[in-house]
């Protein structure tokens, strides 16, 4: 990135900064609401009250697609190899049901009410796997029209804001122990910042597990472009998809793990670093809230909101069931 490119992104970091340190003025304040939902809404309010300068744009999305991943990668600083094993063990079950029943349960959706089959299949993949990051994946393989794939991230984009509000409240009023809720956050809110997001509003020992839960289901990307691909035989589609298939990220975070596991990084290093990922976090949703345009969600068809809703809601109450019965 040069400096002209860097100059660019100077206005919209500023602008999601001023608001993340009031989102976090006021989450401590208001501990119960918290920074990370304080930050959302600003976000939100303000994309949609004051006519933003497209200079704007740069910056906030360079903090949601780059620096929800250097937080991702701090916050494995602060978890030892054993708690990933231990915690992937305990939910991979629920992921492979939730990824292949969530796809499978949109597509029927599509079919019953006629909705265009690369629409349905991308409302599945964003749903199951990891929002708009594996629709993005999905689309060079199935090569899916731009105003599709517009539309399917606009409907998973909605379902995710609105998760975002209900899953702490509702794992407070289920009265969810950590490893539930984080396992549960984890495998079926559709976007990683959000599941990051909900997770630390709830403690750092919930952030901790929804996030690990949520980069194990992020790795389905990857059998799940592979079957696409062998599906739609188009190799010379799928070969450059599949190259972005891998979330190299999750590297950085399994080597912070192994520097914390090994003694390397401190438990005082630690916990500096853990901080700095909150309040990247912070940052990072509010940068979502300021991509939320509500114009672009009321333009939204009502066969496809359907559908995404069925799938999220499938996706939900599958993942809720399991932590109740078998966690």
């Amino acid at each position: 990135m040069n400096k002209s490119s860097i100059n660019k992104t100077i206005p919209g970091i500023l602008l999601i900064l001023v608001i993340s340190i009031m989102a976090k003025l006021l989450g401590e304040f208001f501990p119960s609401i918290g920074g990370v939902l304080f930050a959302l809404l600003m976000g939100i309010i303000i994309r949609n009250s004051f006519q933003l300068n497209e200079k704007y744009n740069i910056g906030i999305s360079l903090v949601v697609k780059k620096w929800l991943k250097v937080a991702i990668v701090l916050l494995g600083a602060t978890l030892s190899f054993g708690s990933i094993l231990d915690i992937g063990a305990q939910s991979i079950l629920v992921i492979i049901i939730v990824v292949s029943g969530g796809i499978a349960i949109t597509l029927l959706v599509g079919k019953l009410m006629k909705i265009d089959k690369m629409l349905a299949l991308l409302i599945g993949v964003g749903t199951s796997i990891c929002g708009a990051t594996a629709i993005s994946v999905v689309k060079g393989v199935v090569q899916a029209k731009e105003a599709i794939v517009a539309y399917a991230i606009s409907t998973i984009f909605f379902f995710n804001i609105l998760a975002t509000f209900l899953y702490p409240v509702l794992g407070q009023w289920l009265q969810l122990s950590i490893i539930q809720m984080g396992i549960w956050a984890g495998t079926s809110i559709h976007d990683t910042s959000s599941v990051v997001a909900v997770g630390y509003l709830l403690g750092d020992e919930v952030g901790e597990v929804a996030t690990t839960v949520k980069l194990v289901r992020t790795l389905f990307i990857l059998p799940l472009v592979l079957a696409i691909s062998f599906i739609m035989i188009r190799k010379n589609d799928s070969t450059q998809s599949l190259k972005g298939a891998f979330p190299v990220f999750i590297f950085g975070f399994l080597f912070m793990s192994g520097m914390y596991s090994t003694g390397i990084i401190t438990e005082a290093i630690s916990g500096y670093m853990g901080e700095i990922a909150k309040f990247l976090i912070v940052m990072v949703m509010a940068g979502v809230g300021l991509q939320v345009r509500w114009k672009n969600i009321r333009s939204l068809g009502l066969k496809p909101f359907v559908a995404g809703f069925i799938a999220s809601v499938f996706v939900g109450v599958t993942s809720l069931l399991f932590v109740l019965y078998f966690l």
